[in-house]
């Protein structure tokens, strides 16, 4: 049995609503359909094996699952700046997120729309920024597992 990580699981969760809206299911036919598949009614309670029944259900009654996209194009910087993009493209991907995120936080935090125009100080405090949210990710990972 392959165990997902907890982005994983979550993209999985995330799918299955997807074709929930698609397929047009109210509540009780989505729950309906869980506990037919599963014997659960949520998919917070089930695992990974139960999670791909469930999507494989919904894509014999029609749903039809679009590719995943990217997580973004990673910014075009100088050579010596590529180490730390490196880092802060690991760590956005290890939590599940787009780029967009960290352009969004460069904003945010300094009011530069674009993760490539920081400068090395404010690259730094951005990828520390992005390690505390990772962190408390993990922590409330952690505490949902347990």
């Amino acid at each position: 049995m392959s165990k997902l990580t907890n982005p994983q699981r979550r993209a999985t969760i995330a799918k299955v609503h997807i074709a929930k809206k698609e397929l047009g299911f109210d509540d009780d036919t989505y729950r309906d359909v869980l506990w037919r598949v599963t014997g659960k009614r949520s998919c917070s309670k089930m695992n990974t094996l139960e999670l791909d029944a469930v999507l494989k259900d919904m894509e014999a009654n029609g749903f039809k699952p679009k590719a995943a996209p990217k997580h973004g194009k990673k910014p075009n910087v100088a050579k010596k700046r590529k180490l730390i993009l490196g880092k802060i493209e690991a760590m956005l991907a290890d939590m599940g997120l787009h780029w967009n995120y960290a352009h969004g936080m460069a904003s945010n935090m300094f009011e530069i729309e674009r993760v490539e125009w920081l400068n090395d100080a404010q690259l730094y405090k951005l990828t520390q920024a992005l390690a505390v949210h990772q962190k408390r990710q993990q922590k409330q990972d952690d505490k949902k597992d347990s």
